[in-house]
């Protein structure tokens, strides 16, 4: 228990008088959330719209001190910097904690509220003030507002064009599925000692997470490598990973900050500014250039099924013409060719999930399976 309240981010900056705090009643409880519209907003043309998710124990005051609202004035987008609600496990009060699917010992906090419809009411009431560009939207945030982007990037995937988390991962607990690629940036020091870089006992590792996303996007699987400037005696040194090429113009970016521990980059602490990093690559992804509903269609209309699978998984196909079964992990299982109608035995599969790749010699679709006995 005592590992989950470790979960907390630290003031980096002055908060603005400039942002204004907004509420409404959502799910017959009070919500709250930081908005900021920068002064060159004019509403003569559509603009982006970030959300800062803070961590467990966090609140959106000292949260809105990443500096997002300071980039978006030279920028010109909209910042929402939404408040989770307290937890109680029995009696006992976690702080305040998103219901993301990060889970300890069995123990996922609040997991009866409903976060994700919060979001969209916020987004909605936004949309109804401003001028927001609906294919520019993006979530980010650190730690358990890491693990609530994960889940944003599964649950909310068509209204999102692109997530970046810190320091958060996808949650022991979550069982969504993204129904479309999704270009993904996360941010992890290997030093972490509140959400380890390996044996992550809240959900999956920073690499595995990579390889994850790496494989659903169908990106390169050999990255760019590039190691950051160190000029700041800070015992830290970063490594951007950048995975490129993904379907539909996904990539998925990884600073590897060796020496950090659960912290959130900034100058002239540290080399970089991760929220610098994070608003460059959101600003290369809107959502109408990946979104391809015709592959989502394809899998809803029986190409591959029953899902979730028994013993046995049919692949009804004539424009794909190979298979591959991954772990949820990216490693290769098995892989094969398709006919016009191939019915797969899957008996040996453990029960749980997997990737299922379809291929041929333009393109691929990646869904993932479900194997249910």
């Amino acid at each position: 228990m005592k590992k989950l309240l470790l979960l907390f981010f630290v003031t980096l900056i002055v908060l603005s008088n400039a942002q204004t705090t907004k509420n409404f009643v959502w799910d017959g409880t009070n919500r709250e959330y930081i908005e900021y519209v920068p002064a060159i907003y004019d509403g003569t043309e559509a603009v982006p719209l970030v959300v800062c998710l803070h961590g467990l124990g966090d609140n959106m005051t000292n949260f809105s001190g990443i500096g997002m609202h300071t980039l978006a004035n030279s920028e010109n987008f909209i910042v929402l910097t939404p408040q989770a609600l307290i937890a109680y496990y029995g009696t006992y009060e976690f702080g305040t904690a998103w219901n993301s699917g990060a889970s300890y010992l069995g123990i996922v906090l609040n997991s009866s509220v409903d976060d994700l419809g919060f979001f969209n009411a916020m987004i909605d009431s936004t949309m109804a003030l401003y001028n927001i560009d609906p294919n520019r939207i993006y979530f980010t945030g650190f730690s358990m507002g890491g693990f609530m982007c994960q889940r944003v990037a599964a649950e909310m995937n068509s209204r999102v064009a692109a997530i970046a988390s810190v320091a958060g991962t996808i949650g022991n607990a979550m069982t969504a599925i993204p129904p479309a690629s999704m270009p993904v940036l996360h941010c992890h020091g290997t030093a972490d000692t509140q959400v380890p870089y390996e044996d992550n006992n809240y959900g999956n590792d920073a690499e595995e997470l990579i390889n994850y996303w790496v494989t659903f996007n169908n990106c390169d699987t050999e990255p760019i490598i590039d190691t950051l400037p160190n000029n700041v005696a800070d015992g830290i040194t970063v490594i951007k990973y950048l995975y490129d090429n993904g379907d539909y113009s996904t990539d998925v970016e990884f600073y590897k900050a060796v020496g950090a521990d659960h912290q959130w980059l900034y100058p002239p602490t540290n080399d970089m500014s991760y929220t610098i990093a994070i608003w460059e690559f959101f600003s290369r992804h809107s959502k109408e250039p990946f979104v391809n509903t015709e592959d989502i269609k394809l899998i809803e209309n029986g190409i591959i099924f029953p899902n979730p699978a028994n013993d046995y998984l049919q692949i009804n196909s004539g424009i794909y013409k190979k298979y591959e079964i991954l772990s949820l992990e990216g490693k290769l299982i098995i892989s094969g060719d398709i006919n016009k109608n191939t019915d797969l035995d899957v008996s040996f599969l453990d029960n749980g999930c997997y990737f299922i790749k379809l291929t041929n010699d333009i393109n691929s679709i990646t869904e993932k399976i479900i194997i249910s006995r």
